[in-house]
């Protein structure tokens, strides 16, 4: 009914119609400013060369675990993975770990080059490679094209260097309770973010679809491992079983634990799927 009203008014008053083409239009200009401006904010990264990864003639299974912070924080908890692979193979197993608090897709990618302790997992040449990353994509709206983009180029990189990805789909945390909890201006640049890369507030299914579309278009579903949320965690922080800690968006002791199962489940499966 205003709406309505609204327009009636701006029919009849041509000075009014004139100031509101006139707000239109420098909010526009504000809008393509900020979008230039940031521009290289959302850019993903470009391709890097230089890394030299270690071959080895062992049956050791090397497993590399990188990533964000949820990579980080697994260097805290018990890594069940080396038990379960070690005893279905009957292998020996190792896992190194490395992860950085707050990692967007990109600097993961770069990471992999310019930062010693992921450079140094990488180039210690492991069979598997874990990835968490998209997580700090799809909470800062970096765009799900953005996350596509950075994601090719990580997995490229290792088949290039005949390392196996393991995959961490994004996982459900709870993305509405990590916005409210955020200072006035992060909350301010999250929704600048919003507007400039067409992404929901909750745009997690939309950047896991962008993965998917990824994997069928450069036909790696056999040359990648995934671990979808619904492997593990449909549920996410909601899960009955409680796998995240207060904040709704990292793991806790438990959550690692049965994570790690389902990493070394793929894993297991993956190996024997290669001796038939």
């Amino acid at each position: 009914m205003f709406f309505h009203y609204f327009l009636i008014i701006l029919q009849k008053n041509r000075n009014m119609r004139r100031w509101l083409l006139l707000l239109l239009l420098v909010l526009s200009l504000i809008v393509v400013c900020i979008g230039y401006y940031l521009k290289p904010y959302f850019t993903p990264a470009e391709k890097q060369k230089g890394l030299s990864v270690m071959c080895h003639q062992d049956d050791t299974i090397r497993i590399a675990y990188i990533g964000d912070s949820w990579a980080d924080r697994h260097k805290n908890v018990n890594c069940d993975i080396v038990s379960s692979v070690s005893d279905a193979t009957g292998r020996p197993v190792v896992v190194r770990t490395a992860g950085i608090s707050g990692l967007t897709s990109k600097y993961l990618y770069y990471c992999i080059f310019r930062e010693d302790s992921i450079r140094d997992v990488i180039e210690w040449g492991p069979d598997f490679c874990f990835i968490v990353a998209g997580i700090n994509d799809s909470d800062r709206k970096m765009g799900k094209s953005y996350y596509k983009e950075n994601m090719r180029l990580i997995i490229e990189l290792l088949l290039e260097k005949h390392i196996t990805p393991v995959v961490l789909e994004i996982p459900s945390y709870d993305i509405h309770f990590s916005y409210k909890r955020r200072s006035r201006q992060i909350k301010i640049q999250y929704l600048v973010s919003m507007l400039l890369t067409w992404s929901k507030m909750d745009c997690i299914q939309d950047y896991r679809d962008a993965y998917n579309s990824l994997i069928k278009e450069k036909k790696w579903e056999n040359k990648v491992i995934t671990i979808s949320y619904k492997d593990w965690n449909p549920d996410g922080y909601k899960d009955i079983r409680g796998l995240y800690d207060g904040g709704l968006m990292h793991l806790n002791a438990k959550g690692y634990l049965v994570l790690d199962t389902c990493i070394a489940d793929k894993i297991i499966t993956y190996i024997r799927s290669r001796k038939r």
